[in-house]
């Protein structure tokens, strides 16, 4: 019976992390789903940030990466790029080949800590955020974007 309970207890965890906004796109057999822990965020508070894709192919597909960064993530805000995951850091330059089963999914995960590209608390409002996956199937783009996904940061 506390094994029911753990898992019970689990799901409604899990159901809760998931319940805040998000944003899905299809690229040749990718799924892509973008998601935010909440809509909102009070001033200073860390803005979690998943991506998942599927392979939702019936076969295994291969992906190739032209660098060793894999995802990146961009906050803009009026169109404005106010934040993006990569801009401090420096990747391999390796192409480089994986396999994804059927139904496999790979995880991408971030938190932005509302601070701009210069390190300044950003002003409350309405801000955009959109992930970049840059595996390409042979027969698609290098790189995939998905967003945006809309959160609002409250005073």
């Amino acid at each position: 019976m506390r094994a029911v309970f753990a898992v019970l207890a689990v799901l409604i965890i899990v159901a809760g992390a998931t319940a805040g906004p998000a944003v899905e796109r299809a690229q040749g057999d990718l799924r892509l789903r973008l998601a935010a822990a909440k809509a909102s965020f009070t001033a200073g508070e860390p803005v979690e940030v998943r991506l998942a894709i599927t392979n939702a192919a019936s076969s295994p597909i291969s992906i190739t990466y032209y660098t060793g960064q894999q995802s990146d993530l961009l906050v803009r805000q009026r169109g404005a790029l106010i934040w993006q995951w990569s801009h401090d850091k420096a990747f391999v330059q390796v192409v480089r080949e994986s396999t994804m089963g059927p139904g496999e999914r790979l995880f991408y995960s971030w938190m932005w800590d509302q601070r701009d590209l210069q390190g300044r608390q950003v002003e409350p409002g309405a801000y955009d955020i959109s992930a970049v996956f840059m595996g390409a199937q042979r027969t698609g783009p290098r790189t995939v974007e998905v967003g945006p996904l809309q959160i609002t940061i409250a005073r």
